[in-house]
């Protein structure tokens, strides 16, 4: 897996943006300007700095020579599926491509379809998926389709699996999320597994926890959990500040 190309859910253009904006403020306060100006673009510069370094961090963390959090997930999401490692699989958010392909590595029997919509705001492709797929030597069981996850393309009870990580907030077009998991859950079959993860514990997508978990056990399922992500796996305290992972959960079970 050391050859794929991982790419990062922090957005290099951003760390890019804040790091540019941080170096303008800065030289402002080197250059012979009245004190008062010197120090209101000191106070700007170190707000932007730290602005700055929390991305940074979480760039570093993320990255799959960093600290490797994405690596972490895919493991997350695949395990409860170890013995359920046949038939088809969706990823909903294929993204580059990684857990699509980890998932064929692992399970010879598993035909895997990524599904993405590989938007211009995404530093994601359809070919760096192919791409990932060929180095991994699944390209032939791990295939990629453009897709919108509010509305998917398949029929209903078309695959044995369905897995997402950190996409169902991610579409604009439905404001309420629960209708986005329950399209998800539209195409998996009777009996099948789900594994999904997302910021489950923001009320601006899934509105009040508990009511979103009642929502979750009235739906026609024989399994369903939610669980916070740090109860799961390792999470390190700044990252479970809420504008990275602090609200984020995961559920799942089976239809």
């Amino acid at each position: 897996m050391e050859n794929m190309n991982y790419g990062n859910w922090v957005r290099t253009k951003v760390l890019w943006f804040l790091g540019i904006i941080t170096l303008v403020f800065g030289a402002f306060v080197l250059v012979r300007v009245p004190t008062e100006f010197r120090i209101f673009f000191g106070i700007l510069a170190l707000g932007s700095l730290v602005s700055f370094l929390f991305p940074m961090y979480s760039y570093f963390m993320f990255s799959h020579k960093g600290g490797n959090m994405q690596d972490k997930f895919y493991d997350l999401i695949l395990a409860p599926l170890e013995n359920h490692n046949r038939g088809k699989m969706l990823v909903i958010g294929a993204g580059n491509g990684i857990l699509a392909t980890k998932a064929a590595i692992r399970n010879p029997a598993l035909d895997v379809v990524g599904m993405d919509y590989w938007g211009k705001d995404w530093e994601y492709s359809k070919t760096v998926c192919e791409q990932n797929a060929r180095v991994g030597k699944v390209a032939d069981r791990a295939h990629f389709q453009k897709g919108d996850a509010a509305s998917l393309n398949f029929p209903d009870a078309t695959f044995d699996i369905v897995v997402s990580n950190l996409t169902f907030h991610e579409v604009k077009m439905v404001k309420r999320k629960n209708e986005v998991l329950q399209e998800a859950l539209r195409v998996l079959k009777p009996g099948g597994k789900f594994v999904f993860i997302d910021y489950f514990y923001e009320d601006r997508y899934y509105g009040n926890v508990e009511d979103f978990k009642h929502s979750l056990e009235s739906l026609p399922l024989q399994e369903v959990a939610l669980k916070p992500l740090h109860d799961v796996m390792t999470v390190s305290r700044l990252l479970r500040h809420p504008r990275a992972l602090g609200r984020v959960g995961i559920v799942l079970g089976r239809k």
